[in-house]
């Protein structure tokens, strides 16, 4: 299974199905006290957000920040209302042009039909030498 989508919303619809209410915006997928969670993030990015407005804040952070491109789906686990997927993206920072190709493994809770918590593994170090390093990286993202 490989599927390409031109946006994070799309590649949710790909990997959830029916599973997911159907909407356009990445950010309608998500109940309002929803957790997302990031792991591996580095020092400088918030590792745990919680509810609908702290995710929204963060995708307005990062979205001068980063330019994504063609995202992939490599393959979906689970059933119900948990469900894995793999996928992979390509980007890059804005403003240093350097590339951000990363990979992903997604662990998605779903109740009603929305999100309720989305934990997203992804190589922090892709991520700050996309936008020229630890220090630009924490400036930037302090912005």
């Amino acid at each position: 299974m490989t599927s390409k989508y031109n946006s994070l919303a799309q590649l949710l619809r790909g990997a959830l199905g029916n599973r997911i209410v159907q909407c356009e915006d990445f950010l309608d997928f998500f109940a309002e006290d929803a957790v997302l969670e990031y792991p591996y993030a580095p020092a400088g990015t918030p590792e745990r957000l919680d509810g609908k407005a702290s995710i929204a804040r963060h995708a307005t952070r990062l979205a001068p920040l980063l330019e994504f491109g063609e995202m992939t789906l490599v393959a979906v686990y689970g059933s119900g209302d948990n469900v894995v997927f793999e996928a992979t993206c390509q980007g890059r920072g804005v403003e240093t042009g350097i590339p951000y190709d990363q990979k992903y493994i997604s662990v998605v809770t779903l109740q009603n039909k929305r999100i309720v918590r989305y934990q997203d593994y992804w190589n922090p170090l892709v991520l700050i030498s996309a936008l020229g390093g630890q220090e630009a990286m924490a400036a930037a993202y302090a912005r």
